[in-house]
């Protein structure tokens, strides 16, 4: 009996050590499968952290975006532990091969961003390493919730968001292969004034076949290894229990949630909206110019000052694309400009000769050119008066005479402001919608004899296609000079330049017809020429401000005068000569007209007209690119002080077997007034 019940008693201390032994087991289990939990969440947080901060991003913090990785990643951390609970090591591996795989993606941006010095901060980060892994782990909570072979649908949809996402990077790597830059706001611009024409132009130039080949085959490549990669993410059998549905649904609806926010977050969204916005208010100012047409200067003693500014007819012609690099006048090698290489000396003539663009494209350019918001000032857009506005008040006939469309995508302000001329010609309806060029430049010309001589207060502005790209659709064949031996072949870079040459070669011929009319026809008082931006003629497009270089800012800029006002304005005159070698950006030739035509009573800044003895700025001051760039870092051409400007100028004149220019003695020429060669539109634009 004794026995039996010590046996009894055995029996039971042992069940009880088996169940103390079982318990510290399970417990053993589940600090195991918590351990895998915190460290499958927090070592690839710590990761995301090191490189945040190679990217150098840990100086802004952003809690939001701290907030949303770390979520991310216990999600991520929570799916690692609960398949290597129950044991499932290939949905371990393929869990994590898909979030390597997208991870590594998601590194290009950050490293692009550093290698093109444009600065990134956590928000941006969070942004390109959330957004692949929330598409990810919204698709796999989805498939969960759905019944076995349904979870196909979830993983389809998944393949689907990685090839756009793959594609995405992949556009990023293409671009900076092209430019050395990343996709910005300038690009997306430069995508809303081109076409599928020019589009496939510029990949032609700029893209091989084998790189387009390859890049494809690594698109296919990388989406079948992600896809592959998943299966057993996806595809793993486990039932849910109906607690674990609605938990897996809410879960669900939050990822996607965090989805869109990472999408916000990432750098094309970012571009995207700064662009939309961008050319929305282009589309508004438009509405702004068309509301202040009705509102005028209302005090009389403005009003007066105004219209007793002496008359005079005066032009201001805007060319296109145009890099003083390229012209003879300017030390070019080739002879790409016999007209004003002839009138650079004549008196009636000013050449300036270090004139910048204030941006590289066209709109951002003219945009302030021909209002009075400048890179100098703090005027908004929507209250700057335009030279339009303060000639009309003035009491001057206005006219516009344009080789480019009324409205393109890109060109409403532009247009806008042309818009609210008295007499406006738009010849060309095609630039805008197509690269097409009906009429070259020289149709402009006849429009000149609409205008009435016999009125002596006139502003006329005169808007070239100029040297725009394509530049073989830019002249006719009577100006094909180059190459010297057209059986030679050339590289891309060689044809290009050649094109360019050429398409320089009949602007000069362009603005000698121009200047007979306006001389020998209106006789003009004053005739303002200069380009919008430059060109780097070898890269496509040649002026994307990704891919600064000065050569895209170098501009040509001049002035004529008539003898009448110069024996008028000695004051000014003097100032217009000692100023030639004087860098400054054409953003103020609003201010630099106004002060010529005598409209300085109101919406007019002295300290911005290159021809007032109030003017400011110098080589130390002048910038580019919104202000984003100084223009006294292009070393090459205006030296490490203004006074080396004129010697460096002259000394390049000399290298390059040109003359040495005594500015204080000038030796007239006699203006050509003949009539040049018919030009016939036969070029290759208008083959159908």
């Amino acid at each position: 009996m004794m026995g039996e019940v010590c046996q009894k008693m055995n029996n039971e201390n042992k069940t009880e050590r088996e169940l103390v032994s079982l318990t510290k087991e399970n417990d053993k289990e589940n600090r195991h499968w918590i351990y895998w939990w915190v460290t499958a969440s927090l070592l690839p947080l710590a990761v995301i952290f090191l490189f945040s901060w190679s990217f150098g991003a840990l100086v802004s913090y952003q809690p939001d975006a701290l907030v949303k990785l770390f979520f991310l990643f216990i999600q991520i951390g929570f799916v690692t532990a609960y398949f290597i609970r129950h044991g499932l090591r290939e949905a371990v591996f393929s869990l994590w091969a898909t979030v390597g795989l997208l991870f590594l993606l998601s590194l290009i941006v950050p490293y692009f961003s550093m290698q093109s010095q444009i600065p990134l901060d956590m928000r941006d980060l969070s942004g390109e390493f959330g957004t692949p892994l929330y598409l990810f782990i919204s698709c796999l909570t989805a498939a969960w919730l759905l019944p076995g072979k349904w979870r196909w649908i979830a993983r389809f949809i998944f393949a689907l968001l990685a090839i756009l996402y793959i594609l995405l990077q992949f556009t990023y790597i293409g671009y900076y292969t092209i430019t050395e830059a990343l996709i910005s706001v300038n690009m997306m611009l430069a995508i809303a004034q081109t076409n599928l024409e020019e589009a496939v132009s510029y990949i032609n130039v700029n893209l091989s076949y084998t790189g387009i080949i390859a890049g494809t085959v690594g698109l296919v490549l990388l989406t079948f290894l992600i896809f592959y990669g998943s299966q057993f993410t996806f595809m793993q059998k486990r039932s849910v229990s109906k607690k674990g549905r609605v938990f897996l649904l809410l879960l669900f609806l939050v990822n996607c949630s965090l989805s869109v926010f990472s999408v916000e977050d990432t750098r094309i969204a970012h571009v995207y909206e700064d662009t939309y916005h961008t050319i929305k208010s282009f589309g508004e100012y438009q509405q702004i110019l068309q509301n202040r047409r009705n509102l005028r200067i209302r005090d009389p003693e403005i009003l007066k000052r105004l219209k007793a500014a002496h008359d005079g007819v005066y032009v201001l012609i805007i060319g296109e694309s145009l890099t003083r690099d390229h012209m003879n006048v300017y030390g070019y090698k080739r002879e790409t400009t016999p007209f004003q290489t002839q009138i650079y000396t004549d008196p009636e003539y000013t050449f300036f000769n270090h004139a910048y663009s204030s941006y590289t494209q066209t709109v951002q350019t003219l945009t302030y050119a021909l209002t009075e918001k400048n890179q100098y000032n703090d005027i908004a857009l929507a209250d700057a008066y335009s030279l339009i506005d303060l000639a009309r008040e003035a009491g001057f006939k206005t006219t516009w005479i344009s080789n480019q469309s009324r409205f393109g995508i890109w060109d409403t302000p532009i247009g806008a402001i042309g818009s609210e001329c008295d007499d406006q010609y738009w010849i060309n309806q095609y630039v805008g919608t197509d690269v097409i060029t009906k009429d070259y430049d020289t149709a402009l010309v006849p429009y000149l004899e609409k205008i009435d001589p016999n009125n002596r207060r006139q502003l006329i502005v005169i808007h070239l296609m100029g040297n725009h790209i394509s530049y073989w659709d830019r002249y006719p064949g009577e100006f094909y000079h180059w190459p010297e031996d057209p059986s030679k072949v050339r590289s891309t870079e060689e044809i290009m330049n050649d094109e360019y040459d050429n398409s320089v070669l009949f602007n000069d011929y362009v603005l000698e017809s121009l200047m007979n009319k306006l001389v020998n026809y209106l006789n003009a008082d004053g005739v303002i020429y200069f380009s919008d931006h430059g060109e780097e003629v070898a890269e496509r497009p040649g002026h994307n401000a990704d891919q600064f270089n000065f050569t895209m800012v170098h501009i040509p800029f001049w002035i004529y005068t008539s003898e009448f006002y110069r024996e008028s304005n000695p004051g000014i005159m003097n100032l217009i000569y000692s100023r030639r070698n004087m860098p400054f950006s054409n953003d103020m030739v609003y201010d630099t007209l106004m002060g010529l035509m005598g409209l300085k009573a109101a919406h007019y800044d002295p300290t911005s007209d290159i021809f007032s003895s109030a003017f400011n700025k110098d080589v130390t001051t002048l910038m580019t690119m919104y202000g984003n760039i100084m223009i006294r870092t292009d070393v090459e051409q205006l030296g490490e002080s203004k006074e080396q400007v004129d010697k460096i100028w002259n000394d390049k004149r000399i290298e390059k077997g040109l003359s040495y220019y005594d500015w204080g003695n000038y030796k007239p020429v006699e203006l050509k007034v003949k009539e040049g060669p018919p030009v016939e539109n036969e070029g290759l634009s208008q083959r159908k």
